[in-house]
């Protein structure tokens, strides 16, 4: 009895065996004729694009000039009108014949030229002063004539022994002195000559009007504000950048520059100065800014936000900054596709503009860019596209 339960247990034990293996081999062998599970993948197209490095700052729009206009002579402010020539505008220079004189008065915004006649202080008594000067002079003259004709006289007499030696040099010191004299009248009518022209106010630069100190009729002193020009056909920005960026910005740097006034407008500039010395508070590089502006829609006190544009590339490999792996301790490296088979691709990185990168090596255009589902690769998975965004080669 024994020995048949025995028997039986062993033929049991002998089956579980042989059904373990059975199945066990059966399974496992189905497992390797069942294909490897692909990775679904998004791909783009490696397409070309333009990109650029810039440096964002902020800054106020200035006027590349400015004049204080001062009176150099006293007296009453007869008139302050900008006078011009033809047309319906206002011209520097002096009237042309059988043009009408025009006139405008001195405010703020008003547009003059160079050398243009902005007012006039006290003509009248400048006037006066110089024909007085004028009639000094000839008077001097006519006493120096008289001198020299002496001392031609006394200097003949002498010589035949005439007269004394004394009467000689008396007529002689006469002329010298008629001579100085008339040196003097001369250096008078210079001075009323210029305090003629300066009583005559004419502005010293292009520009606009920005304030006016005083008004007609007051009696003013040398020296006195009348009003302020500002040069703003070219302005500038003053910003402040880094000192970091010392050795990127130069002279004839590129820049964009927008102002709220015209929110969808972008003026081009350039990099003018670069300041010798840092800011001492900030230390900070000031760096100066200047475009054109005829047309006069920019005025000094605007906010302006500038971009420097440092480096700028064309026709390079563009790509998206996401898809972009590694870059901390690892090289840069992404993922294409070729033949539904990831391969790992090493890349070289240029200039980085917000949420895009240039690409130096490791991509060339037309290539299948992995751009989504690019963690879950490893080396040469096998991958499914499951939505191809072709974007072409531009």
């Amino acid at each position: 009895m024994n020995l048949r339960k025995t028997v039986l247990y062993w033929a049991a034990a002998a089956a579980v065996v042989v059904l373990t293996f059975w199945f066990g081999y059966f399974h496992k062998s189905a497992e390797k004729v069942q294909p490897a599970k692909k990775v679904p993948v998004e791909v783009e197209s490696v397409g070309v694009d333009s990109i650029e490095e810039t440096i964002e700052l902020t800054g106020w729009v200035q006027a590349n000039r400015i004049v204080d206009i001062k009176s150099k002579v006293a007296g009453r402010i007869e008139s302050l009108e900008a006078v011009g020539t033809g047309g319906s505008g206002l011209a520097a220079g002096n009237p042309g014949a059988g043009k009408d004189i025009l006139t405008s008065r001195v405010e703020e915004g008003l547009r003059v030229s160079r050398n243009q006649q902005l007012g006039v202080i006290d003509h009248d008594i400048y006037a006066a002063q110089v024909a007085v000067a004028e009639a000094d002079l000839r008077a001097r003259q006519v006493e120096l004539a008289d001198g020299s004709r002496e001392k031609e006289r006394m200097a003949s007499l002498y010589k035949q022994g005439s007269t004394t030696e004394q009467s000689r040099d008396k007529a002689v010191t006469a002329a010298e002195l008629a001579q100085a004299r008339v040196a003097a009248a001369k250096a008078n009518l210079d001075l009323a000559q210029i305090n003629l022209k300066e009583s005559t106010i004419r502005s010293p630069i292009n520009g606009v009007v920005t304030k006016r100190h005083i008004d007609e009729g007051n009696l003013i002193s040398a020296g006195t504000d009348i009003v302020t020009i500002a040069d703003i056909e070219t302005v500038k920005i003053v910003v402040a950048a880094a000192e970091r960026y010392a050795e990127i910005i130069e002279a004839g740097t590129a820049a964009r520059m927008r102002v709220d006034a015209y929110p969808e407008r972008v003026f081009d500039a350039r990099v003018y100065s670069i300041h010798p010395a840092l800011d001492a508070e900030t230390g900070s590089m000031p760096v100066e800014i200047r475009l054109d502006n005829k047309q006069l829609l920019l005025r000094p006190g605007m906010f302006a936000r500038v971009t420097l544009i440092t480096r700028h590339k064309d026709d390079v490999v563009v790509i998206g900054r996401d898809v972009v792996l590694g870059g901390k301790v690892d090289p840069y490296y992404v993922y294409v596709v070729e033949d539904e088979v990831a391969h790992k691709r090493f890349v070289d990185v240029g200039i980085k503009q917000g949420d895009r990168y240039q690409i130096t090596e490791g991509l060339k255009p037309g290539e299948s860019l992995v751009v989504n589902g690019m963690n879950y690769l490893i080396d040469g998975v096998g991958v499914e596209v499951v939505r191809i965004e072709d974007i072409g080669v531009r």
